[in-house]
């Protein structure tokens, strides 16, 4: 889902998002990405390949006002992205040179995160139907 998600706002394809990303999160995502230079949005792609490390940051079970039960999961994805972005980015981990073929070809790589939260319905009966409910770019969508 990650993937998906940060390679259709990185085509700023935002209306196939519907049913995938919370409305609140949706408004805002359209708001921020509309600004972006292109290189910060080329950033924001992560392909399932180069997507190096995952882990969840916090994982909750709550009941709204009409006690209906929820579950949220909090990941962080570290991937590479060959995006052209300035050398000073602040906050961004050290830039990669990764070598393919000879040695006069190099091709920089960024090593970003990303933290996305995905909640559902957990009580019974309810479709089993995740949506995110957070999308964090640090340094590139603030």
């Amino acid at each position: 889902a990650f993937s998906v998600v940060s390679k259709l706002l990185s085509q700023r394809k935002l209306d196939l998002l519907d049913e995938l990303v919370s409305p609140e999160v949706l408004q805002v995502l359209k708001e921020k990405i509309s600004l972006l230079p292109d290189s910060y949005r080329d950033a924001l792609a992560a392909d399932i390949d180069a997507i190096m490390y995952t882990t969840e940051g916090d994982v909750r079970i709550y009941y709204d006002d009409d006690g209906i039960k929820f579950v949220s999961i909090l990941m962080r994805f570290w991937y590479l992205n060959g995006a052209d972005l300035p050398d000073e980015v602040p906050g961004e981990t050290k830039v990669f040179q990764i070598m393919f073929g000879d040695e006069s070809t190099k091709e920089k790589r960024h090593l970003l995160t990303a933290n996305y939260e995905f909640q559902r319905e957990f009580t019974e009966g309810a479709k089993p139907d995740w949506t995110i409910t957070r999308i964090e770019h640090p340094r590139l969508l603030e």
